[in-house]
């Protein structure tokens, strides 16, 4: 069984299977660089939360830092997973989720050659912003290990967001204390099994 550990490694993993690797998410819809999200109803309306996440996250954000993780296949059937290298405590940064912000992939249920469907590996870009398009953050094709991280309704990781030089960040903490060689999950979200050609797999 094949497991990624190292730096060199993973980009040597990434680079066979032709995923470009992203440090942070790229804005592919250009008209997103005028917008000044602050100003957004959403962010005032929540402006405390997030800015005491960027107090907390920012360095990390910054950095690019990233947990001590590595990658491994979990089965045939459910494909690769994120693991801890050691352990992390709680509320520890893991990783941002990084992808290309570009408009909503419009035929989310297609299957794609390789498996999965064609909305995989996509996070919404949050709230609706007044004169755009619905956004996301696309991994597919680009992205991180973070793009590795599964499901499961026993999570152990939490989703935030925040913003960063203007820009919506998605990234993952520990949501408890978090073992060496334990999986890393998160929740999709019911959002994301909203369609019949999803179904829940528990891990």
């Amino acid at each position: 069984m094949c497991i990624y550990r190292s730096k060199e490694d993973i980009l040597r993993f990434f680079q066979s299977r032709n995923i470009k690797y992203l440090e942070r998410t790229r804005i592919g819809w250009v008209p997103l660089l005028k917008i000044n999200l602050e100003n957004t109803p959403y962010y005032i309306e929540n402006k405390e939360s997030f800015q005491d996440l960027s107090h907390r996250y920012q360095e990390d954000l910054e950095k690019n830092n990233m947990a001590s993780i590595y990658i491994k296949q979990v089965s045939r059937k459910l494909g690769l997973g994120v693991f801890a290298a050691e352990k992390i405590s709680k509320d520890a940064f893991i990783g941002e989720y990084t992808g290309v912000v570009q408009r909503t992939t419009s035929n989310t249920g297609r299957e794609m050659g390789q498996g999965g469907y064609e909305s995989d590996f996509s996070w919404y870009y949050l709230d609706p912003i007044e004169g755009a398009p619905e956004l996301e953050i696309n991994g597919r094709l680009e992205g991180n290990e973070m793009r590795f991280v599964n499901h499961s309704e026993n999570f152990n990781l939490d989703v935030e967001h925040t913003l960063l030089y203007g820009h919506w960040v998605i990234f993952f903490k520990a949501a408890r204390t978090i073992q060496k060689d334990e999986q890393l999950l998160i929740s999709y979200g019911e959002k994301y099994w909203d369609n019949d050609y999803r179904k829940i797999s528990e891990i």
